[in-house]
C-alpha cells in the first residue's frame, strides 16, 4: 500500500510537479494522497493532512509505503524531520524520499542501512543544532535576567485547566485516539510530563 503526502507552503503554490512524480509509481493511487497546504514551520505531527494521512496508516495496520518528494516535506527542520522518520520506524511505516532517493526499511521490515546512514548523519547535525539552540536560549534568559526583563513563571502560579487544553491541542487529539502517554510523547516531542497533565484535566472533563 502506498501514501503519498505532498505539502505547499500556500494556496497559490501548485503541488502538479510532486504530484507528477507521484504519478510515475505503479502504487499511485488518488485517494491516497494527501496535499497540504500549511507553512513549512508548523510541525509534522501538528498538520491536519499529515495527522489524518498517520491515523489512517496505524488505525489499517497494514504495511505500507510514504512517499514524499523530498524529506523536508516532513517537518519544519531537521530536529522534526528526524521525530517524524523515527516515528514512522517504531510503527513499521516506510518511507521513501524521490529526491534523495532511499527507502527507510527493507523489504523484510529490516532498517535500511544506507538510509540509517544518512539518517545517522542528519541526526548528528540535528544534535548540534539543538545544542546550539539550548545555548542561544541560556544566553537570551541570562542576558533577560540581567536586564530584569525574564522573570519566567511567578512561584506558585497555577495553569488554569482551559489554557492548559487550549495550548496542547494536538496532545488532546492522540490521547482521544487512545494512544499511549509514550505514543503521544514520541509524536508531538512534549514530555511525559505534561501528557499526563493534559490526560488528568481530560478526564476529569470526561473527555476520555
Amino acid at each position: 500500500m502506498y501514501y503519498f503526502y505532498s505539502r505547499i507552503s500556500t494556496v497559490q503554490q501548485n503541488s502538479s510537479r510532486q504530484l507528477e512524480n507521484f504519478k510515475s509509481h505503479a502504487g499511485y493511487n488518488v485517494k491516497k494522497v494527501f496535499i497540504e497546504k500549511i507553512q513549512g514551520n508548523v510541525p509534522f505531527f501538528e498538520r491536519p493532512e499529515a495527522n489524518r494521512m498517520f491515523d489512517e496508516i496505524t488505525d489499517n495496520k497494514e504495511r505500507c509505503t510514504v512517499v514524499v518528494d523530498s524529506v523536508d516535506r516532513l517537518g519544519r527542520n531537521l530536529l522534526d524531520i528526524l521525530h517524524t522518520i523515527e516515528t514512522f520506524t517504531k510503527n513499521k511505516i516506510n518511507l521513501k524520499s524521490l529526491k534523495e532517493g532511499f527507502t527507510t526499511l527493507l523489504d523484510n521490515g529490516q532498517e535500511n542501512p544506507m538510509a540509517k546512514l544518512v539518517i545517522s548523519v542528519m541526526a548528528s547535525i540535528g544534535e548540534m543544532e539543538r545544542n546550539r539552540i539550548k545555548t542561544r536560549t541560556a544566553e537570551g534568559i541570562a542576558i533577560g535576567k540581567a536586564l530584569g526583563k525574564f522573570k519566567g513563571r511567578k512561584i506558585g502560579a497555577i495553569q488554569s485547566d482551559e489554557k492548559l487544553l487550549q495550548r496542547h491541542q494536538a496532545i488532546q487529539k492522540k490521547l482521544i485516539k487512545g494512544l499511549t502517554i509514550r505514543d503521544v510523547s514520541e509524536m508531538t516531542g512534549a514530555s511525559s510530563a505534561t501528557i499526563i497533565k493534559v490526560k488528568k484535566v481530560m478526564q476529569n472533563r470526561n473527555m476520555i
